[in-house]
This record gives structure tokens, C-alpha cells and sequence, in this order.
């Protein structure tokens, strides 16, 4: 990836770790930044702050769940911008944990339509044309969830097939020079996951009790490392699966195990 007129793409790109990351990328001289949101109206007023600054940052209008507007939106990308040097997909939807017999199918249907088919849908048509140029960085949003289980039933279960969805587009795609990675964020302190806690369904002291760090993730620290992971300092990186999570992770399996020191 170069600094001169490199193309990034950022689905879900208005808010939490998307927002964080386009600020993190629009930070730099020779980046042309294009949000692809849901929520045009949130997309748009980033867009014109960072213009503001001096970056050159676009939002357009995605439903990553409608193939149509996928299609139409990678279209405008790359015949008004050129081939995107990364693309990242960090749109997508949380869940609050449910009992298996009272699952709303309707709602697992949209996870799996948003969290994975989603991103399917985005990284096949930017990653023809990245393949076709033979260069490109493509970033999934994994999850905790995506190596432990979780009453988080249709999260989980897409989050988990993301993991394997990213290594089969690094297997796949990675002969016409265009890697493929992931990061697993924590417990990230976004809008969404601070709107859970004041309502009561997330305890906070609970996420950093069970952290080695003891602390949440920052969005800003998700949008570093996937920043790291297109730069030229990852180029030998592809198929990966990135935790960033404060030593969650390892903590709930140490503190699981039966011997604990005195």
C-alpha cells in the first residue's frame, strides 16, 4: 500500500471502531477515505468535519444486507475513485444474549444478512478488481466471539464464520497479491456497547474484572492495529485472526483453570 492516492473503504464507517478507523486513515496525506454506511445522514457529518481538516474523506449510502446496493456502491467506488488499496468491513450488528428456545429467527436471519453475508458481498466485488491490479488489503471484524462461545447466539455464530470466511479469501486471493486479515475486538467502548451499559445489559465492572489489562478497548486502539495490518509492515501477514482485547481472552482461560497459584 502507498501513501500517493491510495483508495480506503470503509463500510460501517460512521460510528465506533468504522468511525475510529476512517479518522485514523484520513489522518494521512494521499488518502481518499470512502464511508459506506447505513446512516447517511451520521456518515455525511463526519465526512464534512474531516473535510473540514483537510482530508479527503466521502460518504455514500450501503445496506451492506442488499446485494443491489452493494453492487451499486462498489460500482460508484471504483469508477469514481479507482481500486481501493484496502477495504475495511466493519459494518455490522450486536446482540444481547438470548436462550436458544427463545431465539428470534428473524433476528439471527439479519445478523448473519449484515455480520457475514455482508461482508461476502462487499469483499467479492472490491477484491475482483483488487485482484486484478495484483495489490490489496482486505480487514475483517472478527470477535471474541469468533474462539469462544456465547449466548450471543447469531453474533457469535456469524462471528465464527467470519474467522473462516477471512481464511478462505486469504487462501483464495492471496496468489494475486491481495491479503486478508482480521481483528477480534473486546469488549470495545463504543456508542452501541455504552448504550448497554446505561440500559443495563452489559456490567462494566464485570468487563474489566475479566481483563488482564483491566480496562476496555478503545476503538481507537482497533483502528491502530488494523491500520498496522495494511501497512507495509504487515505484507508478509495474510489469513490472520488479530485479538485486541485487553487480555480477555487470556484471562477468562486462566482464571477457568483448576490450580491457581497462592
Amino acid at each position: 500500500m502507498t501513501q500517493q492516492q491510495s483508495v480506503i473503504v470503509v463500510t460501517g464507517g460512521a460510528s465506533g471502531i468504522g468511525e475510529a478507523t476512517v479518522r485514523r486513515f484520513a489522518g494521512e496525506p494521499g488518502r481518499t477515505v470512502v464511508i459506506g454506511d447505513i446512516n447517511l445522514e451520521r456518515a455525511e457529518r463526519l465526512a464534512s468535519e474531516l473535510r473540514g481538516k483537510g482530508a479527503a474523506v466521502h460518504a455514500r449510502k450501503l445496506d451492506v444486507a442488499s446485494e443491489q446496493e452493494v453492487k451499486a456502491f462498489c460500482r460508484q467506488v471504483l469508477d469514481t475513485y479507482g481500486v481501493p488499496q484496502v477495504l475495511v468491513n466493519s459494518g455490522g450488528l450486536l446482540q444481547n444474549a438470548v436462550h436458544l428456545f427463545d431465539l428470534d429467527i428473524e433476528e439471527y436471519d439479519r445478523l448473519q444478512n449484515v455480520n457475514v453475508r455482508g461482508t461476502l458481498l462487499v469483499s467479492r466485488e472490491l477484491a475482483r478488481a483488487m485482484c486484478e491490479t495484483g495489490s490489496g488489503s482486505i480487514i475483517n471484524l472478527c470477535s471474541l466471539t469468533s474462539f469462544r462461545p456465547s449466548a450471543q447466539i447469531g453474533y457469535a455464530v456469524g462471528k465464527a464464520g467470519l474467522h473462516m470466511l477471512t481464511q478462505v479469501m486469504a487462501a483464495q486471493w492471496g496468489p494475486q497479491g491481495v491479503r486478508v486479515n482480521a481483528v477480534a475486538p473486546g469488549y470495545t467502548l463504543t456508542p452501541a456497547m455504552q448504550a448497554r451499559i446505561d440500559s443495563g445489559e452489559r456490567d462494566p465492572a464485570a468487563v474489566v474484572e475479566k481483563s488482564a489489562l483491566r480496562r476496555f478497548v478503545d476503538p481507537a486502539e482497533v483502528a491502530e492495529t488494523i491500520h498496522f495490518l495494511c501497512s507495509p509492515g504487515a505484507s508478509a501477514i495474510t489469513g490472520a485472526i488479530l485479538p485486541v482485547d485487553c487480555g480477555w481472552l487470556v484471562t477468562s482461560a486462566y482464571a477457568a483453570y483448576a490450580s491457581q497459584p497462592s
